[in-house]
């Protein structure tokens, strides 16, 4: 039977009230809002190229559109962008399937389009990775990432140890870090929603370093670059250790991601990390003098020429 023609016809209404009820059903904030941008971007692409809406999906569509994500900027080469396309496209999937798995437990839906879509053609569907631990990151090599982000050319010194610091002691996703701002700091560590998250010594000392070094005009905000004109993102910072992985030798499997997942794995084992203290990150990595990060933090372009020097130290 053609599912075309059984599909129920809904009034724009209705289906604003049926994606409404569907986001009641997730809990996290931050997931509705990015579901919602997910489905609302498969809604527009399907009206303008099928002439069908959302409750009409077919698995062919599924495919095809995910197919059109291919040439957008986060699809570039691993080394090139730490966000893979796989990995990108697997979680636009994850938010149209939760959708239509919705659909199909109301009764509106026979299927979801999203796992035909899989089984038909899963090159394309994208299913998401497995979330396997690190392998290879133990506390030596965290200890490493910390003293080859110092020595980076784009956000080395304090500030990169203290990036890849907060990153390691805390676990933290990449963009909690960037988001920090003066009021989350203290002597007794970073504010973690209602407590303080006590800090290693090290991590105190990166943090009050950069903090020293900032130019007055960035505000409360902590971490920009250090000509103050544009805030660190958290794609800056997962490049940050990309790069530094690579030139520590730990490879290019190393993520952002990855380093806080193994540094969760050793705490929990209860072992400790030692980070390296700021004056030996000085005498043992020096930080080179600064290249400009680029205004767009999406690009990434090793050979320019802009410097920003470096504070006095």
């Amino acid at each position: 039977m053609d599912k075309a023609r059984t599909t129920p016809i809904m009034t724009s209404a209705a289906v604003s009230r049926l994606v409404t009820a569907w986001l009641a059903t997730i809990s996290s904030e931050h997931t509705r809002a990015r579901y919602r941008r997910d489905l609302g971007r498969l809604a527009g692409w399907l009206m303008g190229h099928r002439g069908r809406g959302l409750l009409a999906t077919r698995a062919e569509d599924v495919i095809a559109y995910a197919h059109t994500l291919t040439g957008h900027r986060h699809d570039l080469d691993h080394r090139a962008h730490p966000l893979r396309r796989h990995d990108t496209i697997a979680t636009k999937a994850t938010a149209w399937s939760s959708f239509f798995a919705h659909c199909v437990r109301a009764g509106l839906l026979e299927s979801n389009p999203v796992q035909q879509a899989r089984a038909l053609d899963p090159a394309a569907a994208y299913p998401p990775h497995p979330r396997n631990p690190a392998s290879g990151a133990d506390a030596d090599a965290l200890r490493a990432l910390v003293a080859e982000a110092h020595r980076d050319p784009w956000l080395g010194g304090s500030l990169g140890a203290a990036l890849v610091g907060l990153l390691v002691a805390t676990q933290w996703r990449p963009e909690r870090i960037t988001t920090r701002t003066l009021a989350d700091l203290s002597e007794r560590g970073v504010h973690d929603g209602e407590q303080w998250l006590p800090l290693p010594a090290a991590v105190v000392g990166y943090l009050g370093a950069w903090c020293a070094e900032r130019p007055d005009v960035v505000g409360t905000h902590v971490f920009y670059e250090r000509s103050g004109l544009r805030r660190i993102s958290a794609i800056d910072l997962m490049r940050l250790v990309l790069r530094s992985a690579e030139r520590a030798g730990l490879g290019d499997g190393l993520t952002a991601t990855r380093a806080a997942r193994s540094a969760a794995e050793i705490t929990e084992r209860g072992e400790s990390i030692e980070l390296p203290p700021l004056a030996e990150l000085r005498r043992s990595a020096p930080a080179p003098e600064q290249l400009a990060l680029p205004d767009d933090p999406r690009e990434h372009d090793p050979v320019q020429p802009a410097l920003i020097p470096l504070p006095q130290q």
